[in-house]
């Protein structure tokens, strides 16, 4: 903690007056999860980076299927531009409208161009971070698999499109067949993911042909409206109690 929050001079100088360990203990004997950042619009090729490295290569369980749940939500960014060395981009971003620049720092002029669009205010810097996990039952661990700068000007429809990229690509690496499907998306108390939630996952009744019906038809209240694939719409709990107890 105190490296991601302080670097390296913060935890050097609590290394020696406290005895913390280094850097290199670090380095050596911790393992870091390496999450590739969103750079520009928001691209499959980001997400299946990510699941093959975070999700398919990190697990050992690979023998028996979990069912698992998608969760987006928003933490804190700092609004700032970052320069990606690996890369050779400028990160930080919004990713809705990135499309309007190069981030490739070419030359000098790419930069002022970069810094005139933000200006303009045809390009943003990233308000918050988007960030879209995957985590399976009955465990604790989360997979982050998209980190994506926002402005907050996106809509249902985008973050729609957004969601639905998620699922196919979780389909389309082949973590469906070897890890598990996607049983539920969760999300909190957010309007745009709440109208995205209803849109994508309480759109058809649950087929009587599934395995679930049997069990959940004889429940009187439950909603059984669910998505494509039966994928169902799952609300942080904090948020629905908090929401009855205004209403009452």
């Amino acid at each position: 903690m105190v490296f991601q929050l302080g670097g390296c001079q913060l935890l050097f100088a609590l290394n020696q007056c406290l005895g913390l360990p280094s850097i290199r203990t670090l380095r050596t004997k911790s393992v870091f999860t390496k999450l590739t950042p969103t750079i520009g619009p928001i691209h499959n090729e980001q997400l299946d980076e990510n699941i093959d490295s975070i999700v398919l290569h990190t697990r050992t369980d690979i023998t028996t299927l979990h069912s698992v749940s998608l969760m987006v939500d928003e933490i804190a960014l700092e609004e700032m531009a970052v320069h990606f060395s690996k890369y050779n981009k400028i990160a930080g971003l919004c990713w809705k409208h990135s499309h309007l620049v190069d981030p490739v720092l070419c030359t000098y002029e790419s930069a002022i161009t970069i810094a005139q669009k933000i200006h303009d205010g045809k390009v943003h810097l990233g308000k918050e971070l988007t960030v879209t996990g995957a985590t399976c039952f009955r465990e604790d661990k989360l997979y982050p698999i998209l980190a994506a700068p926002t402005c907050k000007t996106e809509d249902a429809a985008d973050m729609e499109g957004v969601l639905v990229c998620a699922i196919e690509c979780w389909a389309a690496t082949g973590t469906a067949a070897s890890v598990g499907l996607v049983w539920s998306f969760a999300t909190d108390g957010d309007a745009m993911h709440c109208a995205v939630g209803h849109r994508l996952f309480l759109k058809k009744p649950l087929s009587s042909e599934s395995h679930l019906y049997g069990i959940l038809s004889n429940m009187p209240g439950l909603n059984t409206m669910t998505g494509d694939a039966e994928v169902m719409l799952n609300f942080d709990f904090k948020h629905i109690f908090k929401c009855k107890f205004f209403i009452l």
